[in-house]
């Protein structure tokens, strides 16, 4: 406790109405070391942020804060009840964060369930998601959202009076029924039980009504929000059995998404979704394909879309999917895909820069080997790559010697997997002077791209068939530069001065 003579100076101030002189000292005891005052001091400046100046409120706030601060929330809240709800009404957004703070430090423990309930601390909660001010919104959802993390909190946020004010405030405006929206996707990834709760309360359609929306934002919005539900695994079940995914594949693979005016951001956001589901463990990806059939030849066919960001999308969609067993099952399984690798193949040769980088790593996935055998593996992949662009590998080879670690990274790991197939070793050596580019350590200074060289010149080597497509001079340069390893560095040669 700070210096009692200090106490009395300040409560002087106050007495005599001196309120910003003792809002000072506040700030100035409560700075140092140590500094703690009597939280009475808090009872008796809040009064006067009524109808104050916008520098006095900001000041005055920034003292409560500290006298606060090491107060308990009982006392808070049992002694600064009628202070705390006038704060709620309070036209500054710095006054409602400093109650909105205070109700924070409640709800993070379950104990304080009782003064909760007596302060009405949800209720200013939800009707505060209407505050213009962005800051004041972030403080109600964390205060919501923490309230959602332990069972008891659950029930609160979702009983009869608790749902009735979310319709209510929904019903304002698109932006605050997005705000409802996200507590209410926050709670279910938390917890079963609130998803439960959410259901039965009718929330789970109004997130997924504006996906038929006219307005793209709305729709974006929607398609975001399918995205975020799937994290849970219970949600994605249900919407999986709503035919939500089902739905939104069908309209991918028809022609009304291609020619929609707002393709370049609803395609996309669609595709990002299949992505994002292609990542995911607890998806089963093959029953995901055979449940929603449009998607992978939707994604097929729009690889060859002039829009970029939709090209984009597809190729990391096929990315996606070809790490993962089953993703290679759906993809060998569709007769889109040998048209697909075809697209890719041409993209890693002639597309820009950032598609050529991810067209390769895409290629690098669909060749490389699977963790189990897969029938027919070997030989699709032998009738793809013989339908790849016929410079494809002599143009991968030159990526190597590009000042491009990022690049070269991709192309080594594309022809590293090549390498494990009969098909892809025959094509490596049949290019001119490849074992000298590759052996050449000139062009490869970056530690990851040494690293993935190394692997792909290991991969060469040790090939059932390479010593039918290559001499003995070939074989022993690819045996010097594995036995130096992958960051060997040649020291040049000393000049020997004469005197």
């Amino acid at each position: 406790m700070s210096n009692p003579e200090v106490v009395q100076v300040i409560q002087r101030q106050i007495n005599n109405g001196q309120y910003s002189e003792a809002v000072d000292s506040i700030n100035i005891v409560c700075s140092q070391p140590g500094g703690k005052l009597p939280e009475a001091f808090g009872v008796q400046l809040f009064p006067t942020l009524v109808n104050a100046e916008e520098d006095y409120i900001a000041r005055c706030c920034k003292a409560l804060e500290k006298l606060l601060e090491f107060t308990p929330v009982e006392v808070i809240i049992g002694q600064m009840e009628v202070q705390l709800k006038q704060g709620f009404d309070h036209p500054s957004p710095l006054v409602k964060k400093l109650c909105l703070k205070q109700l924070h430090r409640a709800v993070k423990d379950r104990r304080n369930l009782k003064l909760i309930g007596e302060v009405g601390i949800m209720k200013h909660a939800i009707l505060l998601l209407e505050d213009e001010d962005s800051s004041v919104v972030k403080e109600c959802n964390k205060i919501l959202v923490t309230l959602a993390s332990y069972d008891e909190g659950v029930i609160i946020l979702y009983s009869d009076q608790g749902v009735k004010l979310l319709k209510e405030v929904m019903r304002k405006s698109d932006t605050i029924r997005y705000r409802v929206f996200d507590i209410i996707i926050d709670s279910i990834l938390i917890s079963d039980q609130a998803f439960e709760f959410a259901s039965a309360a009718g929330f789970l359609p109004k997130i997924l009504e504006d996906l038929e929306s006219s307005d793209v934002l709305l729709q974006l919005t929607a398609l975001e929000n399918v995205s975020r539900l799937s994290d849970s695994p219970t949600a994605y079940t249900q919407l999986r059995n709503l035919g939500i995914f089902k739905g939104v594949g069908a309209w991918l693979g028809s022609t009304d998404s291609a020619q929609s005016p707002n393709a370049s951001y609803t395609v996309p956001s669609v595709i990002k979704l299949f992505a994002k589901l292609s990542q995911k463990h607890n998806v089963d990806i093959k029953q995901f394909c055979e449940e929603a059939p449009q998607y992978f030849p939707a994604v097929c066919s729009l690889l060859e879309s002039n829009d970029i960001s939709i090209k984009y999308a597809c190729v990391d969609v096929l990315t996606l999917l070809n790490a993962r067993v089953d993703g290679k099952q759906v993809v060998l399984s569709a007769p889109c895909a040998a048209r697909a690798v075809h697209v890719l193949s041409n993209l890693a040769i002639r597309g820009v820069d950032d598609i050529k980088d991810r067209a390769l790593v895409a290629l690098a996935h669909i060749f490389s080997s699977p963790e189990v055998y897969i029938p027919d593996f070997e030989t699709k992949t032998a009738t793809w790559f013989a339908q790849c662009h016929n410079v494809l590998v002599k143009d991968t080879l030159q990526v190597l010697s590009l000042p491009s670690p990022p690049r070269q990274c991709a192309a080594a790991s594309l022809l590293s997997n090549l390498a494990v197939h009969k098909y892809g070793i025959e094509a490596i050596t049949r290019v001119p002077g490849w074992c000298e580019r590759l052996v050449d350590r000139r062009y490869c200074s970056d530690s990851e791209a040494q690293a993935q060289r190394f692997s792909l010149i290991l991969a060469i080597k040790r090939s059932p068939v390479i010593e039918e497509h290559a001499d003995r001079e070939i074989i022993n340069k690819l045996t010097k530069y594995i036995n130096e390893g992958a960051h060997y560095r040649e020291t040049a040669p000393t000049a020997v001065l004469e005197l």
